[in-house]
Formats: structure tokens, C-alpha cells, sequence
């Protein structure tokens, strides 16, 4: 049979459960409780100060609160009470719960509702079901908490009944509660101020009345602005921040700054909205709240960019993607905090164990690091095999390349050659029409008499033009588009060139003798021999052993 002091340990430390009651800074309190865990005779009575310590520290330095949570649940675990554990397990998962570190809270919850079916206690399986439920809330699976949260109800009206002692009642209130915010979430708006009005009713037996009750009419104020009826709204939200004042309930009182932010913006009254969502902001920091900050900092984004404030908006978009990145590693940091929170006691308190298990680590890494030198060794084998392999297919992957290169560059002269043929024999067609068409004007020229000079000297005159000019520009044309880059490189070297001396430069780079060129420019072949004089000279070729022609060419 259990002794009373144990059923006292379990159920006066559950009517914390859900959502944990939030005390003020205490100091007073915590060095009385710190003078009890010191002084201390039995394990029963350390853990019940440990735990008060763990719930003092709750509202205000988290990861001290986690820390004697661990500290009680270490000590409980070495009695080996069954209820001593239980009651330990429920606290330090309250404490996970406080910090959102949710998969931690979930695992110290279901060992705490394992504990208490084996030892068939009705009432402490109901609490285990509404804090599982709790869990669920904050991971938003309604429907789960729900379920688990009438089971629980069901389970304690029973014990309700024949509960002669009125212990039972104090956990009534908050499992209503928390019916009123998953019915409320679930859009079943009657339904959840029905729980909400139940959970105020029955909340004079709650373990924390004033906090029951505060956080029951922040709820239903937040019920009536997400139905839109705000003129129900203020009074509960007012009245739900005064409770928290008179507390000292730091968490709350940021909660309520949400919801009277929401409250005045929906009103229309941007300053007061601000003033409570600044407010909320600076309490979320000063207790190491991240997911009551960035409630606030999504709530200050949304503000200014609907209001247009670019820079502002800008500044909490920021603020808001940190947080999130800190909520979305939160799990594994505070897991490991808990951890290393848990090392620092057992060092203190069981130094000859560790000492024990550091050897039995030195072993274990020892032969683990045999066996991974022998791993490397294999491996290293593998990797020397299978990276000649890679060589050789790289090796002839590159011999491949350059024959590919090769045959690329054999095709591109290829395909140069016939271009400079197909061009070259272009420009022999032009110096031919050229020749015809200064045979033609000789033949006018002879036959032309006063009666018909005048015609005969335009037909001259148009020839003359077209010869000139337009089987220029065609050349031009096609030239360029074998040799693009030719007229770059002679640019970037010669930069003062004429027109006629960069044309110039073109028929040498095809070979064209002086005549071929005289013929098609229409110039005497004295002026093309001065304009070469006068190109070598503009292109700086003093070596008399090189040509004009092999300068052009190795452009």
C-alpha cells in the first residue's frame, strides 16, 4: 500500500499540469527552498523541494527550472518509488513543456502514464491524458487532443464521485479549459465558451485559481475576436491582464499583450496595438520566451507592412525568419541542454560512477577505434583501386578529348580553306566584271560623238560608281563572314587604319597580286605599290625580311 506522503507527492505537484502555473521571482522563496534541498533527510523530501524549486523557477529562468527538474527526477530514479518517480517524471516534463521542448515533455509524460496504469490510478492516468493533450494543442492535432482530453474527463468525473477528499476536483478546471481552446480551434465556437464558462465555475478548486482564471478569460477573449465580437471582447482580456499584474505573471502578461494587441487592431487603435505588442516583445525577452517572440515579431511584420513602413516590416520580417530558425532547431538544442544539465549533477553527485563509466567509454572507443582503423585500411584499398580505375577512364576520356580536338580543328581549316576558296574565287569574279566593265567604257569612250557624248558620259559615270563601290561593299560582306575576327585584330593593332587601307589589307591576306587589286578598286597599279609603301610603314613592320603578306597572316 502506498504511504501518504507519496499520494501527496503525486497529486498535489500535478495540479500544475497543462499549462503550468507561472509564479514571480521569489528570491526569499528560493533560497528557503534551496536551505530545505540542503538539509534534506530522506529522498522524498529533497525531491519535493527540488520540485517546488523547479515550478519557482518556471516563469522567469527556464533552463533552472529544467535543471532542478532533472536534479529531482535523478534523485527519484535512485530511490526507485514508483509515485516518487512518477511525480518527478510529471514535473520535469511540465518543465520541457514550459520551454516547448516537446518531444522531451511527450516521452517524461507517457512514462509517467505507464507508471500509473501499472500501479492503477485512475486520477493519474487522467492527468497524464490531459497533459498528452496539452502537447497535442501546441503541436495543433486538435482532434487527438480532444479525444485524449474527454478521455480524460470521463475518467475524472469518475473518480469524482466517489472522491471523498475533493483532491480530485482540482484538476477539473484546467482540463475544461483546455476543452474550450481545442473546441475553439476546431471552429466549434459554442462549445468552447461552454467549457470556458465551466472551467471559471470549477476554478475555485483549482490548485492556482488566479492563474486558472486568467488564462481561461484570455481565452475567451480571444474566442469573441475570432468570431469578431469585440464588444465582448475587452472585459475578459482586461480582466485576464489584471489577474496576471497582481501575480506577477510575466508569461501570462505577454500573452495578454497579444491578444489586447489583436484586440486594438481590430478596433482601429494602431497606437495602443503597438504599445502592447512592444510591451509583449520585451517581457517575451527578458524571460527567454522564442515562441512568444515570434508571435510578436509576426504580429509587428504584419503591422508595418500594412502600413506601408517598408524599413520597419523589414526589421521584424528579419527578426521573424531568426526566430523561426531557432524554433526550428529548438528541439535538438534544448535536448541537448537537458543533457548536459543532467552530465553537471550526475558529475557532482555520482563521481565514482562516471569514473566507472569513463573507463568503460575509453574501452569501448578503444576497441571502436581499432575496428575503424581497420574499416579506414579497407576502405583506403577500395578507394586506391577504384581511384586507378578513375585515372585510367579519366586518361582515356582526355586522349578521346584531344582526338576529338583534333579532328575539330582539322575540320574548322577544312571548312576555312573552302570559305577562303569560295571567297577567292568570289573576288577573281569581281576583277573579271571589273575588267568587262572597263572594257566597256573604253568601247563608249571611242564611240562617242557630240550627238551622243552626253548620254554615253552618264553610262560611263554609273559604271564607273559600280565599280567602285558596290562590288566593294559585296566583298565587304562576305569577307567578314569568313574572317570576323580578322578586322578586330587589325583594329586593336593598328587603330589609325584608313577605310581603303583596312580593304587593302584584305586582298593581301588573300594573296591578291597588285594588279588583281588595281583592277578591283579602279585605282592604277602605282597607287596600290605607294599604298603598300604606306600601309608597312602605318603597321610598323621594320624587319625588311618580313612580307606585308605573312604580317596579315599571322593576325
Amino acid at each position: 500500500m502506498k504511504s501518504p506522503i507519496t499520494y501527496r507527492f503525486t497529486f498535489i505537484i500535478i495540479l500544475a499540469v497543462v499549462f503550468l502555473p507561472f509564479q514571480g521571482f521569489n528570491q526569499q522563496q528560493i533560497d528557503s527552498l534551496n536551505q530545505v534541498v540542503e538539509a534534506a533527510k530522506t529522498d522524498h523530501e529533497k525531491v519535493n523541494a527540488l520540485v517546488l524549486l523547479s515550478q519557482t523557477y518556471s516563469s522567469y529562468d527556464l533552463r533552472s527550472s529544467i535543471r532542478e527538474a532533472e536534479k529531482a527526477l535523478d534523485l527519484a530514479q535512485g530511490n526507485g518509488d514508483s509515485d516518487l518517480i512518477a511525480y518527478a517524471l510529471f514535473n520535469a516534463g511540465n518543465a520541457y513543456f514550459v520551454q516547448g521542448i516537446n518531444e522531451t515533455a511527450a516521452n517524461y509524460f507517457y512514462r509517467y502514464l505507464d507508471i500509473q496504469k501499472q500501479n492503477n490510478h485512475a486520477l493519474g492516468v487522467a492527468y497524464a491524458l490531459a497533459n498528452i493533450a496539452a502537447l497535442r494543442i501546441k503541436m495543433q492535432d486538435y482532434e487527438a487532443a480532444k479525444s485524449n482530453l474527454l478521455q480524460g474527463l470521463s475518467i475524472l468525473n469518475e473518480v469524482i464521485k466517489t472522491d471523498s477528499t475533493g483532491s480530485s476536483h482540482q484538476q477539473l478546471p484546467h482540463i475544461l479549459n483546455n476543452l474550450g481552446i481545442v473546441y475553439q480551434n476546431l471552429q466549434q465556437y459554442d462549445s468552447a465558451l461552454w467549457y470556458y464558462r465551466q472551467s471559471i465555475k470549477s476554478s475555485a478548486s483549482a490548485t492556482n485559481p488566479g492563474y486558472l482564471r486568467a488564462s481561461t478569460y484570455n481565452n475567451i477573449g480571444g474566442l469573441f475576436l475570432d468570431t469578431k465580437n469585440l464588444d465582448s471582447a475587452y472585459a475578459p482580456l482586461a480582466k485576464a491582464m489584471q489577474v496576471r499584474k497582481e501575480r506577477d505573471d510575466l508569461a501570462g502578461q505577454a500573452a495578454s499583450h497579444n491578444r489586447l494587441g489583436e484586440y486594438y487592431l481590430l478596433i482601429g487603435d494602431s497606437e495602443k496595438a503597438l504599445h502592447n505588442f512592444y510591451s509583449g516583445m520585451t517581457i517575451a525577452q527578458n524571460i527567454g520566451s522564442t515562441e512568444l517572440q515570434s508571435s510578436f515579431a509576426e504580429k509587428l511584420f504584419a503591422f508595418y507592412k500594412q502600413a506601408g513602413d517598408a524599413d520597419s516590416a523589414l526589421k521584424y520580417l528579419e527578426q521573424l525568419n531568426d526566430l523561426t530558425q531557432i524554433l526550428n532547431n529548438e528541439e535538438t538544442i534544448k535536448e541537448l541542454t537537458r543533457l548536459e544539465l543532467l552530465s553537471a549533477f550526475k558529475e557532482r553527485q555520482k563521481i565514482a560512477r562516471i569514473e566507472q563509466e569513463r573507463l568503460n567509454t575509453i574501452y569501448f572507443f578503444t576497441a571502436l577505434l581499432l575496428i575503424l582503423l581497420l574499416l579506414i585500411f579497407v576502405l583506403g584499398y577500395f578507394l586506391m583501386h577504384s581511384r586507378v580505375g578513375r585515372l585510367k577512364l579519366e586518361k582515356n576520356n582526355l586522349e578521346l578529348g584531344s582526338q576529338n580536338a583534333i579532328l575539330e580543328k582539322e575540320n574548322f581549316e577544312k571548312e576555312l580553306e573552302i570559305r577562303n576558296k569560295e571567297l577567292s574565287t568570289h573576288v577573281m569574279g569581281m576583277i573579271k566584271n571589273n575588267e568587262t566593265i572597263s572594257q566597256v567604257i573604253e568601247v563608249l569612250n571611242s564611240n562617242k560623238n557630240r550627238e551622243n557624248s552626253g548620254y554615253f558620259r552618264q553610262i560611263i559615270r554609273d559604271l564607273t560608281t559600280l565599280q567602285d563601290d558596290g562590288l566593294w561593299d559585296e566583298f565587304e560582306i562576305r569577307y567578314q563572314q569568313v574572317h570576323n575576327k580578322f578586322y578586330e585584330k587589325l583594329q586593336a593593332t593598328s587603330p589609325n587604319l584608313t577605310t581603303n587601307e583596312r580593304r587593302l589589307c584584305a586582298f593581301l591576306r588573300l594573296n591578291m597580286t597588285t594588279k588583281d587589286i588595281a583592277s578591283i578598286t579602279g585605282q592604277s597599279i602605282r597607287s596600290i605599290e605607294v599604298a603598300r609603301t604606306r600601309l608597312r610603314k602605318k603597321l610598323d613592320i621594320t624587319n625588311s625580311e618580313v612580307s606585308l603578306v605573312e604580317f596579315l597572316n599571322s593576325l
